[in-house]
């Protein structure tokens, strides 16, 4: 909308200077062809104004194409840059030959900007995941001693230290496999393994899967799921609606309900996952879907902020869209749009 803006007031610009050209030219003209031509056996001809209004719609005409090409272009090409950047993809670069001086140190520097923020982008990445990996070995053993521990003939304080340590290690164990599995969709584009299987079994399958947890909550889950055939990863999706679910389980409080239904037309599919929990603020919902972010509000709950990072990640590698509807108090409902095919489109209102 802001590039068609932009194209409009330039357009309005040479129409403007196109009439006004025409109409001061062409009064001249024909003042000065009127005062030659006086005699009122000749007529006045207006083939003079006809050639002048095609000359000043041809330079007009002319004179957008230059200042388009060296303007306007290199200017919805950094528009378009920027949002690219702002939406995280640090790959994108500006031309810099064949572009006026003023523009070139412009993309000159935009294009340090990014390869910058890219590499950053890069260390940060490889730096975690090789972290992570390495953290898996070691607490692999801790888990394994804190087990054994635990089993043993000890004194009941010492069954809870072990308690307590078994329990940390699984929260880490977690939390590395959550961080590693989030560096490799970083870097994966397209997504393989695709097979058609039932959507609707599935989310039956997440939601008996968390079972033990909901049941001890004694929570109430209503489900409406129409039987729905879908083209995908099924191992990516079934991340997806357990990572939904268990986020609903942990805020939702003992004898609440978590209902999930799920919608067809002739676009794609929408899944909608509704809880009565503790709901979230304004600010909280706009970074949700941030890494490693946790409303001030749920700083007491278990989680490390990765959950829904990956379940974004992974929507977004299937062309869906996710998003929240939530308040304070009153629940949260999470949306879950995917495409029928390949191609992403937009979902039916």
């Amino acid at each position: 909308m802001r590039n068609l803006k932009l194209w409009f007031s330039f357009l309005l610009v040479i129409i403007v200077a196109m009439f006004v050209t025409f109409f001061i030219g062409g009064f001249l003209v024909f003042a000065f062809f009127q005062s030659s031509h006086s005699s009122p056996d000749q007529p006045v001809t207006w083939l003079p104004l006809l050639v002048l209004g095609l000359t000043s719609l041809l330079i007009s005409l002319a004179i957008m194409l230059v200042v388009s090409r060296r303007f306007f272009i290199p200017i919805e090409q950094v528009i378009t840059a920027i949002k690219q950047v702002a939406a995280g993809d640090f790959n994108v670069l500006l031309p810099e030959s064949g572009v006026v001086d003023e523009l070139y140190d412009m993309n000159v520097n935009f294009n340090k900007m990014v390869r910058e923020l890219n590499s950053i982008e890069m260390l940060q990445s490889d730096f975690i995941q090789s972290v992570s990996h390495e953290f898996k070995t070691p607490l692999a053993s801790i888990e394994g001693y804190a087990t054994l521990l635990n089993g043993a003939a000890l004194p009941e304080e010492l069954h809870g230290y072990a308690t307590r340590i078994l329990e940390s290690t699984k929260q880490l164990s977690s939390l590395t496999g959550n961080i590693l599995r989030l560096s490799k969709l970083e870097n994966q584009q397209i997504v393989s393994e695709k097979t058609s299987f039932s959507l609707d079994e599935q989310l039956r399958q997440a939601i008996l899967s968390l079972e033990p947890i909901w049941s001890k909550k004694n929570l109430d889950i209503d489900i409406d799921l129409p039987e729905i055939q879908y083209y995908g990863n099924e191992d990516l999706l079934y991340q997806v609606w357990t990572n939904l679910f268990s986020n609903a389980i942990k805020f939702t409080p003992r004898g609440g309900f978590i209902s999930a239904k799920v919608k067809k037309d002739y676009q794609g599919i929408t899944v909608e996952i509704t809880d009565n929990g503790i709901g979230m603020s304004e600010e909280i919902q706009t970074r949700v879907f941030d890494k490693f972010y946790q409303g001030e509000r749920n700083r007491n709950i278990e989680g490390n902020g990765l959950g829904l990072a990956l379940v974004k990640k992974i929507i977004a590698l299937c062309n869906g869209m996710i998003y929240v509807r939530s308040r304070p108090n009153e629940g949260s409902t999470f949306i879950v749009w995917l495409p029928f095919g390949d191609r992403p489109s937009l979902p039916v209102q």
